[in-house]
């Protein structure tokens, strides 16, 4: 996996000094002077970020954008930071020509201490009456709603917004916790409050540092000394755990989560070789402390599934061992049908795992590869390296602190879309299996009795049509990435119309699986985006919608134009000469591939899908 690492970030950032300085992040301390180099030579070689973060708070935030930034550079992502001034997190948002506005951010961090928003409490705790205990709880949820407003209104941005740490001792020592409102239960209630008020919010995440503090240990996280010198809360130690969870918001917001987790058998699901011991005799289960380490590590597998990633086997083992596993040891949590691809016979590997990837319609970069032979995972890692293959220890007892570590499975929010994965791709593959029994593809398409929902977007489908338009790569015209700021201001604006498109056939629901954004003018409308998820390509659907459109906008309409684009990319070529078979009309192909379409009232005419349904 270094080698890995290693190998992206020579092809990525090609600086031998850089790469030099960046070895060190795998040993276990790093300082901050080599935070302070890569950061610095991070910046030398890209001015662009990909990632814009502003940092603001009332206490000094400093050196954590460094350390964010070198960190990111080992996943090969340059990160651009705006510090903001201290305790200027509101007046930076007030004037509109403040350096925080117009870097215009995509990820704003907000970081408030409660030592320096209310000394009172922090200080005084005991002293203060319930009521006012109350009160000053009720002036700190009503600052930072007001701050979230005013940022939500003012910037497009993913806000990060810090909760708040218990502290280690309480002033009324160990009864604080039979005190009425007593100190405990004031953080609790402040940190609950902050979640319940911002959860229907998709802009809106609260970052858990009284977790990380708590996981990390409150008492080596604080640094008194750098507190009463410059105002900064933590250790350096503890700066890089809060970059590296930062880095999972990043992820997660510019939707770099891996679709699918890829996994051995033997001695990686169960102790054993279920080969050579028997089913009887593999480990997992209670009642032995292996077996018990596998049992829990499954367990976790099955919470990433429930993220909506989509799990498939790799194994060199007889098929009919590995099910019979299956079978006949029940107390494993991971079934047979939370696999949604098995590959499980004696080829290579890595030959199995492209299989994966086309059976699944995905390419091999959204796949994650987990194994507990070096030998097989450094073969994945040469032959497919931008597969993210990763060794298990040699202990089995570390393997449930794996999955805790992996990030490349974050999400900023868990759609039902997401959920149902799995189920959907197991009906992708009877779907498949219809085809090839009917053989016909209009008797096929005829026999799958699609019926499509095409609706506005409202505010609930915001983060289904951001990862639409962030994730979607094959059927996509223009693969411009809106930010989930920029879909909010097409639904305000009355000049956009943006559509969704959700499907179901007789083997279920597909789920939200196609959007367009309409742009209005006095004198045509514009395609501005059209993306489709690939589950859903082959069976005339893109043709239905584009049906819908001509109706409502051409057919028996006052002479009007619709005009389209198609902006090449290294993965929409599917799409290329979608727009001529629609029948638009080519009007410009410029020398980087783009291609400028129109179709006229005067000129329009249905393309046949009749089996497919709409409704609207």
């Amino acid at each position: 996996m270094q080698k890995e690492i290693k190998q992206a970030i020579k092809n990525t950032i090609s600086n031998p000094e850089l790469f030099k300085h960046l070895k060190l992040f795998h040993q276990e301390e790093v300082n901050s002077l080599d935070i302070d180099i890569i950061n610095k030579q991070v910046k030398k070689i890209n001015k662009y970020p990909s990632v814009k973060i502003a940092y603001v708070g009332n206490y000094t935030i400093e050196p954590l954008p460094a350390y964010v930034c070198a960190l990111s550079a080992i996943e090969c992502m340059i990160v651009g930071e705006y510090v903001g001034n201290y305790n200027q997190y509101f007046q930076e948002l007030l004037n509109t020509n403040s350096g925080l506005i117009q870097y215009k951010p995509d990820i704003i961090y907000l970081a408030l201490s409660v030592r320096q928003f209310s000394p009172e409490v922090y200080y005084q705790f005991s002293s203060l009456s319930i009521d006012k205990r109350k009160e000053y709880l009720n002036y700190i949820i009503s600052h930072i709603s007001d701050w979230v407003k005013i940022t939500l209104n003012n910037t497009n941005a993913t806000l990060l917004l810090s909760n708040f740490v218990r502290p280690n001792f309480h002033t009324a020592g160990i009864a604080d916790i039979h005190q009425e409102y007593g100190e405990s239960e004031f953080y609790f209630e402040l940190n609950l409050a902050l979640i319940r008020l911002f959860r229907n919010e998709s802009r809106v995440h609260i970052f858990d540092i009284d977790r990380l503090a708590s996981r990390f240990g409150k008492s080596q996280a604080y640094d008194s000394k750098m507190y009463y010198l410059a105002k900064m809360e933590w250790k350096e130690q503890f700066i890089s755990v809060i970059a590296q969870e930062i880095i999972r918001y990043i992820k997660a917001s510019q939707n770099l989560a891996k679709k699918c987790l890829v996994l051995d058998l033997d001695n990686t699901l169960w102790g054993g070789i279920v080969g050579e011991d028997g089913v009887g005799n593999i480990k997992i289960g209670y009642g032995d402390p292996v077996g018990e380490a596998f049992l829990e590590f499954q367990h976790k597998i099955k919470a990433i599934k429930d993220r909506g990633i989509i799990l498939c086997l790799c194994s060199k083992n007889n098929l009919e061992d590995a099910l019979e596993v299956f079978e006949k040891r029940p107390e494993m949590p991971l079934k047979k049908n939370d696999f949604s691809v098995m590959e499980i016979n004696w080829n290579p590997k890595h030959e199995n795992i492209k299989k994966i990837a086309k059976s699944l319609n995905i390419g091999t970069d959204s796949i994650v590869f987990i194994d507990d032979n070096p030998a097989e995972c450094s073969l994945v890692s040469q032959m497919i390296p931008e597969v993210k293959t990763i060794l298990l220890p040699s202990n089995p007892v570390d393997y449930p602190k794996i999955i805790d570590q992996i990030d490349y499975f974050e999400k900023l929010h868990i759609l039902q879309d997401d959920v149902q994965k799995s189920t959907q791709y197991l009906q992708n593959q009877q779907r498949e299996d219809a085809k090839n029994k009917i053989g016909d593809l209009i008797s096929y398409l005829k026999s799958l009795e699609t019926v499509i929902t095409i609706r506005q977007a409202t505010r609930d489908d915001l983060p289904r049509v951001h990862q639409l338009f962030a994730k979607t790569n094959q059927f996509n015209l223009t693969t411009i990435r809106y930010s989930i700021g920029e879909v909010e201001q097409f639904l305000q604006n009355t000049n956009y119309d943006l559509t969704v498109i959700s499907a179901r056939d007789k083997f279920g629901k597909l789920g939200t699986i196609a959007l367009y954004l309409l742009k209005f003018d006095k004198n045509n409308i514009e395609i501005d985006s059209l993306v489709m998820s690939c589950r859903a390509m082959g069976r005339g659907v893109e043709t239905a919608v584009i049906n819908y459109i001509k109706t409502k906008y051409l057919v028996g309409k006052n002479p009007l134009s619709i005009i389209a684009k198609y902006i090449p990319s290294q993965k929409n070529k599917p799409v290329e000469y979608f727009l001529d078979k629609q029948g638009f009309s080519l009007l410009e192909e410029q020398t980087n591939g783009t291609k400028n379409y129109l179709i006229q009232t005067d000129n329009v005419n249905l393309l046949d899908c009749s089996w497919i349904q709409v409704v609207s």
